[in-house]
This record gives C-alpha cells, structure tokens and sequence, in this order.
C-alpha cells in the first residue's frame, strides 16, 4: 500500500497548492481536486473481484464523493445543494458498510446527538432555505460517526475506520463553520482545512478497507 501512499499524497499537495494559487474559475482546479479521489476508487476497484460487500459499498461511496467534490469544486453556488446531496448519498452508504456484522450500540450513539444537536442549534439561525438540507446533512455524518464507533472489527481496521468518520465530520464542520458561523473567515484558510482533513478522512476509511480486504483475502488462500 506504499505506493497508494505516495501517489494519493502527491496528487493531494498538488491540489492544495492549487488552493492558493489558481481560482475554480481555472480549468486545473477541478482536475485537481479529484484526481486523489479517482485514485482511491481505482485502487480498490483494481480488486473488485476479491472485494467483500463492505469493500464494494467503500468503493460507491467515493464515487458519490467525488460527484461531491466535482458539483462543490465548480464556481457557481448553485451547485451546492447538489454537492451537498452526493456527499449525504456517500455518508449513509459508509454508515451502512460499518454497520454490517456490527452491534446497535446505542449508547455510543450519544456523544453523536449531543455533538449534531449543539452544532445545529449554533447553525439554525444562519441556514434559511437550507435549513433541512444541513439539518439532514449533521443527522447523516452523525449516524456515519455512530456506526464507525460501534463498528466490531479488527483493532487496526477499527480505529482506521473511526479516524477517518471524525476527521471527516471535522472537515464537514469547518465547511459549516467557515460558511455560516464565521463568513469573514480567509476563504485561502478555510479551504486548505478543509480539504486537508478531507482526503486525510478518505484515505484512512480507504486503508481501513484495504487492511480488511487484504486480511479476508489471506484467510481465504490459507
């Protein structure tokens, strides 16, 4: 998975020098975007065959992101609702990929609700029109992080997995943060946090997927 590493973390820098340099307007940005994400989904999806469900489910969930990345990359605001509906499509899906063979677990969901609740009550006052939207949209990535916490697997795989949900709720949080809690916020800034903790987020639910792809392979060639 070395060269996964290095290839992803290349193509990540190039977009973030991307970031203070070129605007969407340019036609680099969105490639640049992207291209990390394409390289994930190509990574696992060169291993469809040996993939479990959980792996597959991985794959279309990074496909729904970068539909995601691509509608919130273009200049036009328009395009958010949509972004915003690709990326919800892709936290249900990896809610129910940690979900399979794991435990309810409700009491792990609590931190969840108290999180979504006082980040949406701070929220509430400044969404307007996209008060449901983002009102679906915490409930989402709270039930994404719910699911990844109860998840039952391998320690390794388990806390890949974890790692990756809160760092992207992180990174979901600053996008609300920097665009409706703190509009004054350096748009150069926002965006470098932002998509920092995002491809660290995929990357580590992607290895976490990997490791336990790779480990059911083994078992099944012993």
């Amino acid at each position: 998975m070395t060269k996964d590493i290095v290839l992803f973390g290349l193509y990540s820098i190039v977009h973030l020098v991307a970031i203070v340099s070129i605007t969407k307007e340019n036609v680099f940005f969105l490639p640049s975007k992207i291209i990390p994400i394409l390289l994930l989904i190509l990574f696992l999806s060169r291993d469809w065959a040996y993939l479990l469900k959980k792996g597959k489910l991985v794959v279309v969930a990074l496909v729904f992101s970068l539909f995601g990345d691509s509608f919130l990359a273009l200049p036009s605001p328009d395009f958010f609702v949509p972004g915003l509906g690709s990326f919800l499509v892709a936290q249900l899906i990896y809610a129910y990929a940690f979900s399979i063979g794991s435990k309810l677990s409700i009491v792990r969901l609590i931190p969840f609700v108290i999180f979504g609740c006082t980040f949406f009550y701070f929220l509430k006052p400044e969404l307007g029109p996209l008060l449901i939207p983002v009102a679906v949209y915490v409930s989402a990535i709270c039930l994404m992080g719910w699911r990844s916490l109860a998840r039952v697997a391998p320690s390794r795989v388990y806390f890949l997995g974890l790692f990756g949900s809160l760092i992207f709720i992180l990174s979901d949080s600053i996008i609300a943060y920097s665009m409706f809690l703190n509009r004054t916020m350096d748009r150069q800034v926002a965006s470098l946090l932002i998509m920092i903790t995002y491809y660290l987020a995929q990357f580590f639910i992607y290895a976490a997927t990997k490791v336990e792809e790779l480990n059911s392979v083994r078992r099944k060639s012993t």
